[in-house]
């Protein structure tokens, strides 16, 4: 062979293979990246619902979470008789509250406070339990309206016509009376005594004598407690009551007097005093009635 030919052959060869390691070198380093990429933080998983779920709990701030063995509201009793109302209002004991609505002072922890828009409301459910005959319930609202606002005429007169529907006479003589010392001349005061005459025919006069003496009883401790509390007017105006009941009771009597000194007059309630000693003379009150009798001549003179 041709030495020159040899020799271009050789040096084509020694080319080719330089290029060829080159380019491979190069691809090599291509496929290195030059820049690191930065590392990813590894996202949580959510955690895989289990295969058989627990029993799920109410959530106490969910607004659908309801206290376990909390009856329907609106079940109906199985042995609820046919015609009675279902609510709370009808499963009360006919004779449940005080005897005339408004006199019995409810205990210290649970006192009520004055309410007459509450009072109001309790007429107004009252009047319609009665028109629906269901007793039970009007009477439980009179009641309660008599507890929020004391000696409420409306609810007295309602009070009196529901406790004569389920036949408690002598509660219902009690509250038609209590009404007409409230309002003689109120819009009710003729159904009022109409009622009272009706009651009288269920009473025997004993019934009434003390039923009478009753509630003279109870407006005199009512004006007593108002007297404790030096409240003068209302104290006067509950002895009133209580003396239209019972004129001959020296003990009334003796209050009153002390209210009208309460309320700057003693002329009037010098009066009383003296009565006080015509009806008991030698009563545990007497040496009292005589010594405020004579402080009160000092004052104002005979």
């Amino acid at each position: 062979m041709n030495p020159k030919r040899l020799l271009f052959l050789c040096f084509a060869v020694a080319v080719l293979a330089g290029a060829g390691g080159h380019a491979f070198a190069q691809e090599d380093q291509d496929n290195q990246p030059h820049i690191q990429p930065r590392k990813e933080e590894k996202q949580k998983r959510p955690a895989k619902p289990s295969a058989t779920p627990q029993a799920a709990q109410p959530d106490a701030q969910s607004p659908d979470a309801q206290p376990p063995d909390l009856p329907l509201p609106d079940a109906q009793p199985a042995d609820q008789p046919q015609g009675e109302s279902s609510s709370k209002d009808s499963q009360i004991d006919l004779t449940a509250g005080p005897p005339r609505g408004s006199n019995v002072a409810p205990s210290p922890a649970n006192e009520p406070r004055y309410d007459p828009h509450r009072a109001e409301k309790d007429i107004e459910v009252g009047n319609y339990y009665l028109k629906q005959k269901n007793y039970r319930a009007a009477l439980e609202r009179f009641h309660d309206a008599l507890i929020y606002k004391p000696d409420d005429a409306q609810a007295t007169y309602g009070l009196a016509v529901t406790q004569e529907k389920v036949d408690l006479f002598s509660q219902a003589y009690n509250s038609y009376s209590k009404y007409l010392e409230l309002l003689p001349e109120g819009p009710d005061a003729k159904e009022a005594q109409e009622g009272l005459k009706r009651m009288e025919s269920h009473l025997s006069p004993e019934a009434i004598q003390s039923n009478v003496a009753a509630m003279a009883a109870e407006d005199l401790a009512r004006g007593e407690r108002e007297l404790s509390t030096n409240e003068y007017a209302a104290a006067r105006q509950s002895f009133e009551h209580a003396m239209r009941l019972a004129p001959d009771n020296p003990v009334i009597s003796f209050r009153m007097a002390q209210s009208l000194e309460g309320l700057q007059q003693p002329d009037a309630a010098r009066m009383y005093y003296k009565k006080y000693l015509e009806l008991q003379p030698n009563g545990p009150l007497a040496r009292d009635a005589k010594k405020n009798i004579s402080r009160i001549n000092d004052t104002i003179g005979n």
